[in-house]
């Protein structure tokens, strides 16, 4: 009997273990892949959706991995080759319309009509056009940012300046005056050899009605031109081929180095930070000077995007992603996510709010209405090596190795030899289509 009894509770034990292993079977896992660093704003904000996720839903859990940002790229299309993927895949904008055509994004458009497509149409034009393809959705940008001009009110009224310049005839004027009453640089930009070079040449290029596809126009020859002028007069520090990155040039603005500079929203997040800011006491932001009076600043932007990874099949998985996506995606998701990090929001009704609660973003917010995709205004898939080709180009013509129309000319003859001649026409089509739109 005793035997009898033992293997009855060692029946009912395996029972109870099966049926405990079958429920924890049951939980599901959903993965968030993204670059933002852990300890930032942005990272904390997904971290505290999935927390709260997790608390009304004890059958999922949701994993937020961080990847550095230089490998995430080489990242993202291993898992593509080996089927992998995550649920939740982030990505750089610039990277996105590759990613599209590399089969890594699920094509969500049924879901976006499911979700209101009034919600989509809310995005900023910019923003839609980088993350579908052929009228499908297949990501959406949460997160966006753009150039502007930061200026040191102080320093301006020093020199007898009442508002910050307009024009690149007054940048230039404004930059004389200080020089001459202060004794520091007037303006200040990133022209390092990376695509913070090219990034930052853009809206010089673009307002003036230039191509990263047509260099050896006149437009994109009186952009350079300009620059170097700036630095060659002392207006601008030679060093600004030699910083690490945009945010040494924040170093010059707040050590009052330089009076103005070209820079980013994202700065408020990095280095004019709230307590920063209090102690400066005089930063404006303005939006940068353009060729002449009436013509619209025209810029770049940059920033996150969201999608779910294509080899996501479990109804529960990707019910779970698209969760998470359609709330960060929403106006309040996208408000909240952006108000952690200095970041701008790609929506107009978002945009909108945040523009109360933060008036210095105002000349961004504006832009980021209009501003154009890198890679659709840039070769698309050929996107890194234009803009190789234009930053070394503009090294050249600011360190004296070239005159700016030298340079120009070398760097367009060797971008048209990356396409064939109807993949360049068609590409060269497409920039001045969409930076004529921009421009009206």
């Amino acid at each position: 009997m005793r035997w009898y009894r033992f293997l009855g509770i060692v029946v009912f034990l395996g029972l109870f273990l099966a049926a405990f292993g079958g429920a924890s079977a049951q939980k599901i896992t959903v993965t968030i892949q993204d670059y933002f660093d852990p300890a930032g704003g942005m990272a904390k904000f997904v971290d505290r959706w999935a927390e709260e996720y997790m608390k009304k839903n004890p059958d999922v859990e949701v994993k937020h991995v961080y990847i550095p940002f230089a490998q995430l790229l080489p990242t993202i299309l291993q898992q593509a080759l080996t089927g992998t993927l995550p649920e939740v895949v982030m990505a750089d904008n610039p990277w996105v319309p590759n990613l599209i055509k590399a089969g890594v994004y699920l094509d969500i458009t049924d879901k976006v009509k499911e979700w209101g497509w009034e919600n989509w149409e809310d995005f900023f034009k910019g923003h839609r056009d980088l993350t579908s393809s052929d009228g499908r959705v297949y990501a959406f940008q949460v997160t966006t940012n753009n150039l502007a001009l930061f200026y040191r009110k102080s320093l301006l009224e020093k020199a007898g300046v009442a508002e910050p310049p307009k024009t690149w005839a007054e940048l230039k004027e404004v930059s004389a005056k200080i020089k001459e009453a202060l004794g520091i640089y007037g303006f200040g930009f990133c022209a390092t050899a990376s695509e913070e070079g090219t990034w930052q040449f853009e809206p010089f290029l673009w307002s003036n009605g230039g191509s990263l596809l047509e260099l050896d126009q006149k437009e994109a020859i009186e952009a350079l031109s300009f620059l170097v002028d700036m630095v060659e007069k002392g207006y601008t520090p030679r060093d600004v081929v030699n910083v690490s990155g945009q945010g040494d040039v924040t170093q010059w603005f707040i050590n009052g180095e330089v009076a103005m500079m070209e820079n980013g929203n994202w700065e408020f997040g990095w280095h004019l930070t709230p307590d920063v800011l209090e102690q400066l006491g005089d930063v404006g932001v303005d939006a940068l000077p353009v060729p002449k009076e009436g013509v619209k600043p025209i810029v770049p932007f940059g920033g996150e995007c969201y999608g779910i990874g294509a080899n996501t099949k479990d109804p529960k998985k990707l019910a779970v992603a698209w969760e998470f996506l359609s709330f960060i995606a929403s106006t309040d998701g996208m408000l909240a996510a952006n108000l952690e990090h200095g970041g701008l929001p790609t929506r107009a009704s978002a945009a909108e709010k945040i523009a109360a609660q933060k008036p210095i973003l105002a000349p961004f917010l504006e832009q980021a209405r209009y501003a154009l995709p890198r890679p659709l205004v840039g070769g698309l898939e050929k996107y890194p090596d234009v803009s190789s080709t234009v930053w070394t180009a503009i090294q050249r013509a600011l360190t004296g190795m070239k005159t700016p129309e030298e340079a120009l000319k070398e760097a367009a003859e060797a971008i048209r030899g990356l396409f064939s001649p109807e993949e360049y026409e068609a590409y060269r089509k497409q920039a001045r289509e969409l930076i004529a739109a921009a421009a009206q």
